[in-house]
């Protein structure tokens, strides 16, 4: 397990330079900063619940810049291969010969190892955010709930409910539970089943009041949740098409002529005698159907939202192809010799290092730091500094109008004396928000966008409203 961590913590690490900065990536460890400093925070976006900014607290504890934030990330995000490895294992029947579980449990690892998908998830930082693992853990557990482990069930629910606060489609899953339930009963008792009920409601109450308050938008529940759903959806496509290229890009885009072989395993455990094993299978279509169905009731749904299964269709492809040993050991050869050399491309290639790099060098002393994104890929974000100096131990942002004022700038704009500067952006020194604001207005070109440091104000000073961010 250690071994397979080792490779994939490597392997995703290659590609950290590709990390996206940007709101979506930022705004849970935001949130955790503001936690971090007594502040009640908030989710960072109306969709995702206090799971996203709970987990990211301790990336946010342990960091002391941005690279060494997303590089714990990474590694973190690098557990779902030996969370697979354990689910496959104890999935697996004990009557099983040992070199079985072996193969299978060893197959499943290098295939959550090498999916290129989820390396992308980790680059975008948005993409299901920690969904896929959490969801790993909560199948985890439920192999440990069918083996009469009364604990497990309570922890498989817990699981499960914080993946769906990283990712509201993660609800789907819920479809998968339903064959394990008459099993379940017989294996821990109604007791240990009614304890993980209560538990479960708990910890979802906060979110599901959120839901709620989202739902009386005033246009119908199911209206109101579609229009948050497809917020970012630029253009109306049918449902069939939806659906087609979420399953083409997730099993042909990420994974390649591989997807054919955890297919392949797939259809292998479902055919399997024995009972145990066929409710893998189960469970992964009914979780996959409840995905999909849950993403065609709001409108939306994309290839990365089926890698929050990633790891049941590994457990079940690795315990299938298994069946005949060699098989999963020269599948999972296959599958690393194809998808090892394929990374993840980010839009902005070292973007952590840029911005560590302008929070050193920024004027030291109460500083108020906004941007101008002129045209082109956005290269600079005012959130992004602040956090990265905050995050080595600086305190001193604020939005006062007298304050020395520090314009990050994104695109080919306008030419002033600058900072610091590089291809596509630049960091300019003003005396006040006034005289940046003065220089702005005398420019001839109009930005595409002008402000942003809304988000930062508002975890150093909770009572920020987006009139005291204005300049």
């Amino acid at each position: 397990m250690i071994v397979l961590w080792a490779i994939a913590s490597w392997h995703r690490l290659r590609t950290l330079d590709e990390a996206v900065i940007g709101s979506d990536s930022l705004g849970p460890y935001l949130q955790a900063w503001a936690a971090h400093q007594g502040h009640l925070p908030r989710p960072p976006n109306p969709e995702s619940g206090d799971a996203l900014w709970f987990t990211a607290w301790p990336f946010v504890a342990l960091s002391n810049n941005l690279e060494s934030l997303f590089q714990l990330r990474f590694i973190a995000g690098a557990l779902i291969a030996p969370i697979g490895f354990l689910a496959a294992w104890a999935w697996t029947s004990q009557n099983a010969s040992p070199i079985r579980r072996w193969a299978g449990a060893i197959a499943t690892g290098v295939f959550l190892t090498f999916d290129t998908g989820l390396v992308d998830t980790l680059i975008s930082g948005a993409r299901s955010y920690g969904a896929p693992e959490l969801t790993g853990m909560a199948m985890l557990f439920l192999a440990y709930a069918l083996r009469g482990v009364r604990w497990a069930p309570t922890a498989a629910v817990c699981s499960f409910i914080l993946a769906i606060g990283h990712h509201p489609l993660a609800a789907g899953i819920s479809l998968g539970l339903l064959p394990l339930l008459p099993t379940l009963r017989t294996q821990v008792g109604d007791r240990a089943l009614k304890a993980a009920a209560i538990a479960g409601t708990l910890l979802a109450t906060p979110r599901l009041l959120r839901v709620g308050s989202i739902a009386m938008c005033g246009e119908g529940p199911i209206q109101c949740l579609r229009q948050v759903a497809q917020s970012n959806v630029s253009q109306e496509t049918s449902l069939y098409s939806t659906l087609e290229v979420a399953l083409h890009d997730r099993w042909w885009v990420d994974l390649g002529d591989s997807g054919i072989m955890l297919l392949s395993g797939v259809v292998a455990i479902a055919m399997c005698k024995n009972p145990r094993h066929r409710l893998v299978a189960w469970v992964t279509v009914a979780a996959t159907c409840g995905v999909l169905c849950f993403g065609a009731a709001t409108g939306y749904i994309r290839s990365y939202h089926l890698r929050i299964l990633a790891v049941p269709v590994a457990v079940a492809a690795g315990m299938g192809l298994a069946r005949l040993w060699p098989l999963a050991i020269v599948a999972a050869t296959l599958f690393t010799y194809q998808l090892q050399p394929e990374l993840p491309v980010g839009p902005d290639k070292g973007a952590t290092k840029r911005i560590d790099n302008i929070a050193q060098q920024i004027p030291s002393g109460p500083t108020w730091v906004d941007r101008v994104w002129w045209n082109g890929p956005s290269k600079t974000d005012s959130s992004a500094v602040v956090l990265s100096s905050l995050l080595s131990g600086r305190s001193d942002f604020v939005l006062d109008a007298q304050a020395p004022f520090v314009l990050l700038t994104s695109g080919e704009g306008p030419s002033r004396s600058a900072h610091m500067q590089g291809e596509g952006w630049s960091v300019l020194l003003f005396d006040s928000s006034r005289e940046a604001r003065s220089w702005l207005d005398m420019q001839a070109v109009v930005p595409h966008q002008v402000g942003g440091a809304y988000d930062w104000a508002t975890i150093v000073n909770p009572d920020t409203t987006l009139e005291d961010a204005h300049w």
